[in-house]
């Protein structure tokens, strides 16, 4: 059995900025990265947009071969962590193999949602979390004229856009009543349904997949209100979920994810999670997030690789992230799943601010069209836990 001061468990941007910032805080010692997948970590943002139209064709890697050769890192891919017996501190992989570590770093990610429904495993039909996912989708589209995306999260917007981008006839179904409703504003919702129609994207809203049909391959969607939506190809994309099969009777605390504390740490000495699959405790808002966006498993990255270097390190920011529809880019800061109290201004043609508040206190923000001076005082106002009015009063004022 082999033994490595660091066990990385997951191949994705987390696990890679984690690498580069472990050796530049001074860790030594043997890493090895182990990964389900069958190539290097990668940026997804591109999988629902530019890498899906074909405009970008090389995978969009973290870091190339040489990184992980002059970091010092054996990469193990195509291979999953299977299981982790902590007593023995032994990652149990998927082809019966055991390796021993000092510190484990799980970075697994999260797992496509997939819907419990007849025809759910025809041919032509997709989930959107891979490289692999990507070029499938665009294969199958090329091949295509007409597409149904089910969701109208962020995958399933921005897959909507895409494939109507290039071409196809999309009819898009969501069981909510708007477009991006995990964000809250009705006005950005009634916004973007405005928009995706007058792109010619059939919006479906209120409305529920009953079931996939075909012989063998798709070929129409049916909802539960037996509409009947012919189609070559659908994309599923109605959420994720924490990659933690293979932690179950390991010991670990589990709750929606890894557990783990401002610094990253679990239950169990020496281990750590970050990323999609943590369940971080955030220091702002003094209590446990899940992210799943670029930058948020980009900065634990970048954090976890000092904590584990024994350097100084933690989660201290304020969360954002973005997302492309149509050449319009959607801005969130801090957080916006909880708040008592919203503010809209303006509309997504012309420019967008909404201020969420929650207990007199401005917890989050959502912008389009905006400045980067603008962002960057709505997060100082988050920070700083302003009033919930101190960003309208900036809008009006300019003070």
């Amino acid at each position: 059995m082999t033994r490595s001061e660091l066990v990385i468990a997951g191949g994705g941007l987390t696990a890679a900025r984690a690498i580069k910032s472990y050796r530049e805080a001074g860790g030594g010692g043997r890493i090895t990265l182990v990964s389900e997948e069958a190539t290097l970590p990668y940026h997804r943002p591109a999988l629902s947009k530019k890498y899906l139209r074909g405009e970008k064709t090389e995978t969009p890697h973290v870091e190339d071969d040489a990184f992980y050769r002059d970091h010092g890192v054996e990469v193990v891919l195509e291979t999953p962590v299977a299981g982790v017996d902590l007593a023995e501190r032994v990652a149990v992989l998927g082809d019966g193999s055991r390796l021993g570590f000092e510190q484990l770093l799980v970075a697994t990610g999260a797992t496509p949602r997939q819907l419990r429904v007849p025809g759910a495993d025809l041919e032509g039909i997709f989930s959107l979390r891979t490289v692999a996912d990507s070029a499938a989708i665009r294969e199958a589209a090329s091949a295509g004229e007409r597409a149904v995306v089910v969701g109208g999260g962020f995958i399933g917007m921005e897959a909507a856009a895409s494939l109507r981008q290039l071409g196809l006839e999309v009819t898009q179904i969501h069981l909510g009543q708007g477009l991006f409703d995990v964000l809250g504003s009705r006005r950005l919702s009634e916004d973007l349904a405005t928009l995706y129609r007058e792109r010619g994207v059939d919006v479906l809203l209120g409305h529920e997949v009953a079931g996939f049909h075909g012989d063998g391959r798709l070929e129409h969607v049916r909802t539960k209100d037996r509409l009947r939506i012919p189609a070559d190809l659908a994309v599923v994309g109605v959420g994720v979920v924490p990659s933690v099969g293979f932690l179950e009777g390991s010991g670990l605390d589990l709750d929606n994810g890894v557990v783990v504390d401002a610094r990253f740490a679990t239950s169990a000495p020496g281990v750590y999670a970050a990323g999609d699959v943590a369940a971080f405790f955030d220091p702002l808002y003094g209590r446990r997030r899940r992210i799943e966006h670029w930058s948020n498993a980009s900065y634990h990255g970048a954090e976890v690789g000092k904590v584990l270097a024994g350097a100084d390190g933690g989660y201290d920011t304020v969360s954002s992230f973005f997302s492309e529809v149509f050449g319009t880019t959607i801005k969130v800061f801090g957080d916006v799943s909880r708040f008592d109290s919203l503010t809209e201004e303006g509309s997504l043609g012309q420019g967008f601010v909404a201020s969420y508040g929650c207990a007199g206190r401005l917890v989050g923000a959502l912008t389009v069209g905006q400045s980067e001076e603008l962002e960057s005082l709505v997060m100082d106002l988050i920070r700083e836990q302003a009033p919930v009015d101190a960003l309208a009063h900036e809008l009006v004022t300019g003070e």
